[in-house]
């Protein structure tokens, strides 16, 4: 997908750090056009860093849309990335090949860090731009409003409730371990200002999903029940 000038500016919003000058943000990952998405797949954080050369931003947000750009600037990162990468890659393949539909990654902090636990280094250190990777994330919801959230793992599932506490109609309260919210379908539903509603899943890490995803099979069901 070409981005348009205007697409663009926008996204140029979403990259850029504090200072203006350096990339520090990945608002989100996906193949074509991220308005035709209906599911999010959301993890905590950016993880891992994909270093973006001066004065390349505009290749790299087109990478973001561009899975073969993506993968010719970025292989060795791809192949070097941590499991919960690699299997966001795996569910995305499934989805598209099961149900046809395109999947957009991306994260509740859309800082770009090296490694999940450096999360807390970036909060004390780098504060603005920290802060920020969370402001992004909430553009990005609002601005393609999927019909489906997937928050993987324990810190997506409870930063996400923690953030828009106010908003979530929660079905289950009573149930909080992961494995049996993920086999329940949908935990909670909410929905964006213009009414459009949302159903939340919760899953555990998708780097455990796996080629098929045979450990999943009572979430594809559930899921394939909205798709």
């Amino acid at each position: 997908m070409p981005i348009s000038a205007g697409f663009y500016k926008k996204m140029h919003q979403w990259l850029m750090g504090e200072d203006g000058k350096t990339v520090a943000f990945r608002p989100f990952l996906t193949k074509g056009n991220p308005y035709k998405s209906r599911v999010f797949l959301i993890s905590a954080n950016a993880v891992p860093f994909f270093k973006v050369e001066d004065r390349s931003e505009q290749i790299f947000a087109e990478s973001l849309v561009n899975r073969e750009l993506f993968q010719e600037l970025y292989f060795s990162e791809i192949m070097g990335a941590p499991r919960e990468f690699k299997g966001f890659l795996q569910f995305e393949a499934w989805l598209e090949k099961q149900h046809n539909e395109s999947l957009i990654y991306t994260s509740l902090n859309t800082y770009q860090l090296e490694a999940a636990n450096n999360a807390k280094f970036a909060k004390e250190q780098d504060k603005a731009n920290f802060e920020q990777g969370q402001i992004i994330f909430k553009e990005v919801l609002k601005e393609f409003q999927p019909e489906i959230i997937i928050l993987q793992g324990t810190a997506a599932f409870e930063q996400f409730k923690a953030s828009y506490a106010d908003d979530l109609v929660i079905y289950n309260a009573d149930v909080s371990k992961l494995q049996q919210l993920e086999e329940a379908g949908p935990f909670a539903e909410m929905h964006y200002g213009n009414g459009k509603k949302v159903f939340v899943f919760v899953t555990r890490s998708m780097g455990y999903f796996g080629p098929e995803g045979a450990k999943f099979e009572h979430f594809k069901e559930n899921l394939a029940e909205l798709l």
